[in-house]
């Protein structure tokens, strides 16, 4: 099959569909990543055909406008916010997504990619499956990603759970659908998408659906169809032949396991601030720290040698040397800290980073959430005593850190994939 995979977001909404791209190619399939240039190095590296997405994610998220977004706790202001970002390249992202998934056989969206590619599916007349790596399937086990969940001992949670994800599609389509459909109409006269056409499918799972987590963090819920697979997440592995550099190895080598802090691409309004909150929180706690600069280049003022700052190293390399991954929630962050059997503490800062937090904690792998807005040198600190040394959450973390590594969540996804022949 020739096969389209549409991602918009960040690394880390790139980096599992670039596994799963191999995976695909070594099973005989033809496959083009179609997302933002800022990643066409990244991609292309890995041999994998690349198609050009408007939209340079870096520089969007470094502006104003992209750090209210990326700071808004609000989901509902947050779409409003997404919109206000999208409404300037929206008809050349539908232009894009057009031209790439021209003459293939089979498009995989991401969740943002898949609410963008509906046009394209229609257009071309082939199948459309959602590839995500948040749940985005209506359940009563938990609420879309974008939500709190209600505690499971009051009244109604279930309902409460199922009705939110229905509440987002709703906001969704009423954000989007209007310059959604005017890219639309301008590049190919159709007429305007129904709620029922975007998140008809979704909702009476009609399609196959594809979830690159694993079911150690996230469980399956009763309720999901057998259209829904839960494949195990998506490892791209790039620690083969990669050797750290001087500082890092003697780093390393000068003393006990030190706690990595990184919040990837999310930045902060004050990200100096949030540096030396971080630094006096590891002294306090009297651990080494290994921070990540990330996007906005987060750096110790008073390093030391109990610090080092690096600019990136491979996580399923870097982490195996932790003591404790300290992160903002991303899903592959918590999937790499997870698989390397290593105890994580959460620091969410928007978005579904709440969810990967609770998913952490309700796992027994990882100690309780930090939100971005308590983070203090003294709230950090107690927070890395209270999980760094926990015998359980060490019990549970080796154990389920070796079924992860068990998994084959691309050749699982790879099977569901190649079952849609038929």
């Amino acid at each position: 099959m020739r096969i389209s995979i549409v991602t918009i977001g960040t690394r880390g909404d790139v980096q599992p569909f670039i596994a799963l791209a191999l995976g695909l190619q070594a099973a005989g399939h033809q496959v083009t990543i179609n997302t933002h240039g800022t990643f066409r190095t990244f991609v292309e590296t890995h041999g994998i055909a690349f198609a050009p997405l408007a939209g340079d994610i870096r520089a969007i998220l470094n502006d104003e406008a992209g750090r209210q977004l990326m700071a808004e706790a609000n989901p509902l202001r947050a779409i409003r916010r997404l919109q206000g970002l999208a409404a300037p390249i929206i008809r050349q992202v539908t232009a894009d997504i057009l031209a790439a998934t021209y003459g293939c056989d089979l498009i995989l969206g991401s969740t943002l990619g898949y609410l963008n590619a509906v046009t394209a599916a229609e257009v071309h007349r082939v199948p459309l499956i959602l590839a995500a790596l948040q749940p985005f399937t209506p359940t009563s086990a938990y609420p879309i990603p974008l939500l709190t969940a209600w505690p499971a001992q009051r009244p109604f949670a279930g309902a409460y759970h199922r009705l939110s994800y229905h509440a987002t599609y709703r906001t969704l389509q009423l954000v989007m659908a209007g310059m959604g459909n005017t890219a639309r109409r301008v590049l190919t006269g159709l007429p305007p998408l129904r709620y029922a056409d975007v998140f008809g499918d979704l909702i009476h799972a009609r399609r196959p659906v594809i979830y690159g987590f694993s079911e150690h963090l996230v469980p399956r819920p009763h309720d999901y169809a057998a259209t829904v697979a839960v494949t195990g997440f998506w490892f791209l592995d790039q620690a083969s032949g990669w050797q750290p550099p001087a500082d890092l190895r003697d780093f390393l080598a000068a003393g006990p396991a030190p706690v990595y802090v990184g919040f990837g691409s999310f930045g902060d309004g004050d990200p100096a601030a949030m540096a030396r909150a971080v630094v006096d929180g590891l002294r306090q706690a009297g651990r080494r720290g290994l921070l990540l600069a990330g996007w906005q280049g987060l750096q110790a003022e008073r390093p030391g040698d109990d610090i080092l700052v690096i600019d990136g190293a491979p996580h399923d390399w870097l982490f195996a040397h932790m003591a404790l991954v300290v992160h903002h929630g991303g899903a592959g962050t918590a999937a790499a800290a997870l698989r390397a059997g290593v105890p994580q503490l959460v620091v969410p800062f928007s978005a579904d980073q709440p969810f990967w937090a609770d998913r952490v904690q309700r796992a027994g792998v990882g100690g309780r959430p930090l939100p971005r807005r308590h983070l203090r040198a003294e709230t950090l600190a107690e927070a890395i005593a209270l999980t760094v040394d926990n015998t359980a959450i060490q019990a549970t973390v080796r154990r389920l850190g070796a079924a992860v590594r068990h998994e084959d969540g691309v050749g699982r996804a790879v099977e569901v994939i190649e079952g849609m022949r038929g």
